[in-house]
């Protein structure tokens, strides 16, 4: 680990912790971004492709922009000019450019995004991880358990902070669990399919921090999970384009807002749920500014017992484009948009047995649910009578059809309980 790594590394540490003590009001935290977003404007309107076209314009005059937007012009977006199928290209010769890394998103929305960062960028990004994730000390072993491997975390081992194993979910969720417990992390990251499978196993590890990532946290894997480790699971919410957010202590998930800026579109009529449009003060080499996410937010309200300033978040809902869009009953309205939660809610309350599920909007006006094959039709049947009585409480009556199959868990792709088959990229 050279010099500059080191300084990095702990300058992203000392200074994360520090704000966190200083950042005591929203009209702080206010002025420190306004502060950061007129450092990165002037760096990119002079430095990258993209931004040096619009002139010397204010930051809010900068375009919002889409996954789609960037990959079709990736090399307006990082300073070293490399297009989109020169870093697929990299990726799939295992290369990288010296002094830098490139990966990719997981696809989960049916297109693949690509990042850029320097060797600087993944130690700043490590030690705001580990100010914000983890007390302390030296003797943390941290599990990160996902399906595929990024340089980021090298960074970690690099600078000796901590010991972190890599997990890759790809040899299974079986072979996972042996390598957990051969490990005996004190600290486990991964996706909450992975670590509900590890409680139902009774996997024999003792972590005193777990983290879900990667996925949306659903109440019944929650459940089992904190029940079988008798802790209380965290969140950490990161993609491809950032860090956005790390529950604290006392449980709450709290926006990254000392590092990114957070522009919070309403979604529908609701007050507190959003969609996030997030620009990266972090970042130099590929610019994230003012990109729209495909995540669905619910904001909570006051303030958490930590103290944080730092907009908290009631819960990760899911992805805007799996909002069920149906027909209004009246024939001529704007089509009825139901949200993931509405659609999980109805139904997990159906009946307490329910622990997995999957619910799929298939056609224009027809829905389908899945259960396990040890589910009782009569419970079938309650499911669909919950989700018509919340469709007609939205004004729509699709058809609700119901079966019985298995519900596997699959490593390779993200685990969506509830997905929107009909209408993809709605947002």
């Amino acid at each position: 680990m050279t010099p500059r790594a080191i300084s990095a590394l702990a300058s992203a540490f000392l200074r994360t912790r520090i704000l966190h003590t200083w950042l005591t009001s929203r009209e702080r935290l206010a002025r420190w971004q306004n502060w950061k977003l007129e450092q990165l404007r002037r760096y990119a309107i002079t430095h990258v492709g993209f931004y040096r076209e619009l002139g010397n314009v204010p930051w809010s005059a900068f375009p919002v922009l889409s996954k789609q937007d960037v990959m079709r012009r990736f090399e307006a977006f990082n300073r070293l000019g490399l297009s989109a199928p020169q870093v697929w290209a990299m990726i799939d010769r295992g290369e990288a450019p010296a002094g830098y890394d490139v990966g990719c998103s997981t696809g989960t929305s049916g297109s693949r995004g690509l990042y850029l960062v320097s060797d600087h960028e993944r130690f700043v990004w490590l030690g705001t991880l580990v100010a914000k994730a983890l007390p302390l000390q030296l003797s943390h072993r941290v599990a990160i358990v996902l399906p595929r491997m990024s340089r980021l975390y090298d960074a970690a081992n690099e600078s000796g902070l901590l010991k972190l194993r890599f997990i890759d979910l790809s040899d299974g969720l079986e072979t996972a669990a042996a390598a957990l417990v051969k490990f005996r992390p004190t600290v486990v990251v991964g996706p909450p399919k992975a670590l509900r499978f590890f409680a139902e196993a009774r996997t024999q590890v003792s972590p005193r921090l777990m983290f879900s990532s990667a996925e949306v946290l659903d109440p019944p894997d929650r459940r089992m999970i904190e029940h079988y480790f008798h802790l209380k699971l965290r969140e950490i919410y990161m993609a491809t384009e950032g860090l956005f957010g790390v529950s604290c202590e006392h449980g709450t998930l709290h926006l990254a807002e000392d590092v990114v800026h957070f522009e919070l579109e309403p979604v529908g009529r609701s007050s507190d749920m959003v969609r996030p449009i997030v620009t990266d003060f972090t970042r130099r080499t590929q610019v994230t500014a003012r990109y729209r996410m495909n995540d669905i937010l619910r904001l909570a309200h006051g303030r958490c017992p930590c103290g944080s300033a730092l907009q908290a978040v009631a819960e990760i809902i899911g992805r805007s484009d799996d909002v069920f869009q149906l027909p209004h009953l009246d024939g001529s309205a704007a089509p009825v948009m139901l949200t993931p939660d509405i659609l999980r809610n109805a139904v997990l309350a159906a009946d307490r047995s329910i622990d997995d599920f999957r619910i799929r909007q298939v056609e224009h006006n027809r829905i389908e649910v899945v259960l396990s094959p040890d589910m009782a039709p009569a419970i079938g049947e309650r499911v669909r009578a919950a989700v018509l009585l919340a469709c007609a409480r939205a004004r729509t009556s699709p058809e609700v059809g119901w079966r019985q199959e298995p519900l596997p868990v699959r490593t390779d792709m993200k685990l969506r309980r509830v997905e929107n088959c009909c209408h993809p990229g709605v947002s």
